[in-house]
């Protein structure tokens, strides 16, 4: 059996921003959405250690973050702000977003069906059976799951949260704050906020069932890159 443990962490170093063009409310918050998306996979966290993969497979469909109730704390002056992030997301979490391939990262990726993920995770799965590779999968260690993104008012503030997966017992989720700075650039910002990891463990829990571990953190464990938007 496995656990899911839930990680309270704070990040000290903010990730340097992406810049986005003025343009309609509609086509802006898409061009937002994209723009955060693509700070969030460069060098993203992986329940392994620092990212390997040599391209991404990204699922074509978000889904929620773990846990289901984003575990971010906001700054004092930013709680009425992030009520509005919060409320977007209550209004939105049930519709899933298709994705496009409208991301400015360095890596090649692949956007893959229900069918490519539901591969993917077959082929990873121990069995006591040999398999046959797929080509799609060579070079690449995780799926990558993501949210979709969530906005306040004024869409100056965004959640979103991004997960890995590598297999039965190599998993990672984490939600993600970012601020839009003066300078029209998308920033991370440096909340509490939590990770979850799945672990070996002898508790028998589901899915909605998560174990909460509390954990000090002083600083991210990963190095965030900034991303020229158009790149």
């Amino acid at each position: 059996m496995f656990r899911f443990a839930v990680l309270l962490m704070f990040c000290s170093a903010a990730a340097p921003g992406l810049q986005g063009p003025a343009n309609s409310p509609d086509s802006e918050r898409e061009k937002d959405v994209y723009l955060i998306y693509s700070l969030m996979l460069t060098n993203p966290r992986t329940s392994h250690g620092p990212d390997n993969n040599e391209r991404y497979l990204i699922a074509a469909t978000t889904a929620p973050g773990r846990p289901p109730e984003p575990c971010v704390i906001p700054l004092k002056e930013r709680e009425a702000d992030f009520r509005e992030v919060l409320a977007d997301y209550e209004h939105r979490k049930g519709k899933p977003r298709e994705l496009k391939p409208a991301f400015s990262i360095r890596k090649p990726y692949l956007l893959l069906n229900a069918d490519g993920v539901k591969a993917f995770m077959k082929e990873r799965w121990p069995t006591p059976e040999p398999k046959l590779p797929d080509a799609r999968f060579r070079g690449v260690t995780d799926i990558l799951t993501l949210s979709d993104v969530y906005f306040n008012q004024r869409q100056t503030l965004a959640l979103t949260a991004i997960s890995t997966w590598c297999g039965s017992l190599c998993a990672l989720s984490q939600w993600k704050v970012f601020e839009k700075l003066d300078t029209g650039r998308w920033e991370e910002q440096p909340w509490v906020g939590c990770i979850t990891i799945a672990e070996a463990g002898s508790l028998s829990v589901n899915a909605r069932e998560l174990l909460y571990r509390i954990v000090s953190r002083s600083e991210c464990a990963h190095e965030h890159e900034s991303v020229p938007a158009g790149n």
